[in-house]
């Protein structure tokens, strides 16, 4: 990736993360005392904090986020592969970053608008969903590293082994993150839909690369 995208790219991170501290400080008087830090799979609040600290939050976290991505890839034992997918590798950082501020946003409105808490659990598994799919989209092209990916004894052992779990596993995303986005516009099985969802994103592509593997090295 050249100089220049990285630098836009850098400054997309930069101008998300800004942003969320803006909007927490222009709409920090209109909040209340105890705001909601925390959503249950099912949408009900199940954390509160001070509107001191939880305000700011989500927005110290996205920040910490985005300072330790680079670091984590250059500690990376196979760091020599993140310039086969850097542009891939920032666009996974750009949407955990929006979908940060997704959340933040949320979080605010339902703070100002408590009439509309009991819509905060479709609208997070609404933005997870579009998560799961935009990482789901790139997964194929991610390389061999310890930190982002389908990380399994297996596929850090066989490149090919590898690049087929990422592919498999990105399909799974894919479609995982569709059932969340369907399931948050009708709102009727949240929970069996949760638990399959990260089955089907969790589990079934370790196995994947498990068989895969055995299949390979008999």
């Amino acid at each position: 990736m050249d100089t220049h995208s990285s630098r836009t790219l850098l400054w997309v991170k930069i101008l998300i993360v800004a942003g969320m501290f803006l909007a927490g400080a222009l709409l920090y008087p209109k909040l209340p005392d105890i705001i909601t830090t925390h959503w249950g799979v099912s949408g009900q609040p199940d954390g509160w904090m001070p509107k001191a600290y939880g305000t700011w939050l989500l927005p110290g976290l996205t920040l910490l986020m985005t300072i330790l991505f680079p670091i984590f890839s250059r500690l990376d034992p196979k760091q020599e592969n993140y310039p086969l997918f850097a542009r891939t590798w920032e666009i996974i950082q750009i949407a955990m970053i929006a979908m940060m501020a997704y959340i933040f946003a949320v979080q605010l409105y339902a703070s100002i608008h408590p009439e509309a808490s009991a819509l905060v659990g479709r609208f997070i598994l609404l933005g997870v969903g579009a998560l799961f799919v935009v990482i789901g989209n790139y997964m194929g092209k991610i390389r061999q590293n310890f930190f982002v990916g389908l990380r399994t004894p297996w596929s850090l052992s066989d490149p090919e082994v590898w690049s087929r779990s990422q592919r498999f596993g990105g399909w799974m995303f894919v479609l995982g993150g569709l059932a969340f986005m369907a399931e948050a516009a009708i709102w009727k099985y949240e929970i069996p839909v949760f638990i399959a969802v990260i089955t089907a994103v969790v589990v079934v592509p370790v196995v994947y690369s498990y068989v895969l593997y055995r299949q390979r090295k008999p």
